[in-house]
């Protein structure tokens, strides 16, 4: 009988929150357009550009950032960067840009009230930018400050340390980021042709969440992009590593607590298995919490989760002062879950967890925007629209066989104390049956 009406509620949810606002796509000028009209006052409009880390090479490593940031921070044809600055201030406008994995993006908040000067500013920025040589120098500098800063932050280097290693010799073994000597070399003119090379209509599309119409937005990108080249652009082909058995990588760092994270397989978002495997780690990071954290008091934040990349991974967390214990324990519950499967309970709590901590925060615009883009760059907008159906119609049985399939091994990467990982050394070989 739960399990009845948690699908009814679930299906109301469904129908209720997503039908009524339903997402689509056309062509303007040849640029693909993702539009989801809101009733919500904020209009949000973001430009990707595909690709990420395929676009440069190593030597280049942090350009694309740098790029798409500078396009927005170091003035335009029209506006001085203060000029720029001054105008979002003055209407609560919010123009931005960054680069990461998988692809790059433009992005403007605004309020519907004042979208016509939003827009202005983010048109400029897009078709315009002058990566002015002063304002790129401060940029850089405040750039560089935040790389060093993130070094220094343990919970940011383990993060680095889980990409690097698990994925060794493949272009996600670069910080999207840049380092320091990379970032430092680069210079206006660059930027400029680097710029220039990624205005292609064939490697961009948009998405825009809101309260405007589409005959609005169809006149702005027309009268805005229209003379954008589109040139040929071939889809980058990845080839995802594949986990199996245990390895360990530890950094020796003096610090309070031990961090470790481990790196384990998952499904692309377009694969079959994605909901069941979603579902089953919002039941797992529940686990590991009451395991680790309420009943033995091992972390305060134990924890699971999935990252959405177009080289797809799966993790567990924890800070803790007794490695040996806490990893036991992971590995432990994660034998068990594989072998006795989830239970009923487990299976209708995922699914209202994920629904509390995936959907219902997705008040704003910016994140309905966000979750369509990254939908796309996963293998279509839709993926994100179908998802609630695909959840209510997963069962226990895909859930329990999509967690089997996809946790058949484990990379551990360890921040911390050396000798405490050394005498964990048992723990982290332990294997996943």
């Amino acid at each position: 009988m739960r399990r009845i009406v948690f699908s009814i509620v679930l299906a109301v949810f469904v129908t209720a929150g997503y039908a009524q606002t339903a997402a689509s796509s056309f062509d303007v000028g040849g640029i693909k357009v993702i539009y989801k009209p809101t009733v919500k006052q904020i209009v949000s409009v973001d430009l990707y550009f595909r690709g990420g880390l395929n676009n440069y090479p190593a030597a280049q490593a942090g350009i694309e950032n740098l790029t798409l940031a500078a396009t927005a921070e170091c003035g335009t044809k029209k506006y001085t960067k203060n000029a720029f600055k001054d105008k979002e201030d003055a209407y609560g406008i919010s123009v931005s840009g960054s680069s990461g994995y998988d692809f790059g993006v433009i992005s403007l908040n605004c309020i519907s009230k004042y979208f016509n000067e939003g827009w202005d500013l983010f048109a400029e920025a897009v078709v315009h930018p002058t990566f002015d040589e002063r304002e790129l120098g401060l940029l850089k500098t405040k750039l560089i400050t935040g790389l060093s800063q993130s070094e220094s932050d343990p919970d940011t280097r383990i993060e680095q340390m889980a990409m690097q290693n698990t994925f060794a010799g493949t272009i996600y073994g670069l910080q999207p980021s840049g380092t320091e000597a990379t970032i430092s070399k680069f210079h206006q003119a660059e930027l400029a042709k680097y710029y220039t090379a990624l205005l292609n209509k064939n490697r961009m599309f948009i998405v825009v969440a809101g309260k405007i119409s589409k005959e609005e937005i169809t006149a702005k990108i027309k009268a805005a992009f229209s003379a954008i080249p589109a040139k040929p652009y071939v889809a980058p082909a990845y080839k995802v590593p594949v986990i199996a058995g245990n390895k360990v990588f530890p950094e020796d760092r003096i610090l309070a607590t031990n961090y470790i994270q481990g790196v384990m397989n998952a499904p692309s978002m377009s694969s079959p298995d994605y909901a069941g495997f979603r579902l089953a780690f919002s039941a797992f990071d529940n686990h590991l919490f009451s395991e680790i954290r309420t009943k033995r008091n091992l972390s305060y934040a134990p924890s699971a989760g999935v990252k959405v990349l177009k080289m797809p991974f799966s993790t567990v967390y924890v800070s803790t002062t007794d490695p040996a214990a806490a990893v036991e324990v992971m590995v432990n519950e994660l034998n068990e879950l594989r072998a006795e499967g989830f239970s009923e309970e487990d299976f209708l709590g995922a699914k209202s967890g994920f629904i509390t901590t995936n959907y219902m925060k997705q008040e704003s615009t910016a994140a309905i925007a966000a979750s369509l883009g990254l939908a796309e760059i996963m293998g279509g907008w839709k993926l994100a629209e179908e998802l609630p159906e695909k959840l209510n119609n997963t069962t226990l049985e895909q859930m329990n066989a999509a967690f089997r399939k996809y946790t058949a091994g484990i990379v551990w990467n360890y921040l911390g104390l050396k000798k405490q990982a050394d005498a964990a050394s048992g723990m982290f070989a332990m294997p996943i049956k």
